[in-house]
């Protein structure tokens, strides 16, 4: 049998988890490209996920997927680095996401979700990316990090550029590339302008705190300006993600809305569950750093493999009608493994606990508060395949 991997192709944009499906069922390893594989199941994709001898492989110049690129040239600092690296510089920033700090920050998000729900029900008709999904995680990780109001604007347009450059390059023009490579350069000036700023006038963000360590030398300059950008995207592009496809995917299973209406309690269980039926990171990737056992072959150092976390969060050994939509599905005693979209092992999301409180807060609100929730028109998705997401969701929050 025959089967080509086709998913990122863009009339598979807006649902590629047939595409997965397909892949899922052929094989556990499929050959992408030389010394690179993908992996669909939920075995092997946890498998390397938690494994920290599956890594990245830049600083040893043996990545198979971006070959010859310098460790400082991919965006987004601490998603690139591998331990005893990784440890030190993710240990600079682990407090504000700890879950005793995160809890600390509801009634916070909880007003900015109020105030902006406030304003969108008042217009009747919105674009919800715009005027809610977007703002509500942006403004959060902004006042953690100390980023000036002013400059939201900016900074947001700097990194939707790098959003669009997570994608594989052989997917992108030579126009994207190079208008990548101009923001992550834009991008880091301006975080080392801002954290250069706080060494003379420190204040209780998490810039002072990086120019505390470029003080104390725990830091170079270039590992936190590059971390700044992955703090930046990763604290708020994941929420605005989830609660946008989120959203699409609860009003096209109504019955899933009226049972969290119904049973508020299962708003936690609810946000796994759109986590794992829609999670906006559809994939990643690791290198072998040693020689790996892996779906009963050996994979030699140095080997690459694409984790496809969406779909092994479908793959039937793992859960049960894995693409039904169930928002009870991880309440109970004897829930199914959690998913895999918030990565695992050493490299497990740094915000998972902050951005799974945005998304459950925000959507509980969202369908508390407008009864008459409806699609005014088509979702438009977002021309990227590695961060899946929305450009824009019109809906009807009154009638």
């Amino acid at each position: 049998m025959s089967v080509v991997f086709d998913a990122f192709h863009p009339a598979h944009r807006s649902n590629p988890y047939p595409r997965y499906a397909a892949l899922r069922e052929h094989t556990a390893l499929f050959p992408l490209k030389p010394r690179v594989h993908i992996a669909t199941r939920y075995a092997e994709v946890s498998a390397v996920l938690s494994d920290p001898e599956w890594g990245h492989g830049y600083d040893d110049g043996i990545n198979p997927l971006r070959p010859g690129v310098a460790p400082d040239d991919v965006p987004g600092g601490i998603v690139r680095m591998d331990p005893p690296q990784h440890t030190r510089v993710r240990g600079l920033v682990n407090r504000p996401f700890t879950p005793r700090h995160t809890t600390g920050l509801r009634p916070r998000v909880e007003r900015l979700v109020t105030e902006l729900l406030d304003k969108a029900i008042a217009a009747g008709e919105v674009d919800l990316m715009e005027s809610f999904a977007r703002p509500m995680p942006f403004t959060i990780i902004a006042e953690l990090l100390g980023i000036p109001r002013e400059d939201y604007r900016q900074v947001m347009d700097w990194s939707m550029a790098l959003v669009h450059g997570t994608d594989p390059d052989i997917l992108q023009t030579p126009e994207q590339l190079a208008r990548r490579d101009v923001a992550k350069a834009e991008f880091e000036a301006y975080f080392g302008a801002q954290i250069d700023h706080r060494r003379r006038y420190p204040r209780q963000d998490m810039f002072s705190d990086m120019a505390a360590a470029l003080e104390a030398g725990t830091a170079s300059d270039i590992e936190l300006r590059g971390l700044s950008v992955g703090l930046l995207i990763g604290g708020y592009e994941t929420a605005t993600d989830l609660i946008g496809k989120g959203t699409v995917a609860l009003l096209r299973n109504p019955d899933q809305i009226e049972l969290w209406r119904s049973q508020p309690e299962l708003a936690s269980s609810g946000a796994d569950e759109l986590l794992r039926y829609e999670p906006p990171i559809q994939f990643t990737h690791r290198v072998a750093l040693a020689d790996k056992e892996l779906d009963g072959r050996t994979l030699p150092r140095g080997e690459g493999v694409v984790v496809v976390m969406a779909a092994a969060n479908r793959d039937p050994e793992a859960y049960e009608d894995p693409d039904r939509l169930d928002i009870a599905r991880f309440a109970g005693q004897a829930p199914p493994p959690r998913p895999l979209s918030f990565g695992g092992g050493v490299h497990y999301c740094l915000g998972s606990h902050l951005g799974k409180l945005e998304v459950q807060l925000a959507i509980d609100a969202l369908l508390r508060r407008a009864p008459d929730l409806a699609l005014a028109g088509e979702p438009v998705w977002r021309d990227t395949v590695a961060i899946h997401g929305l450009d824009t969701l019109p809906v009807r929050l009154r009638k």
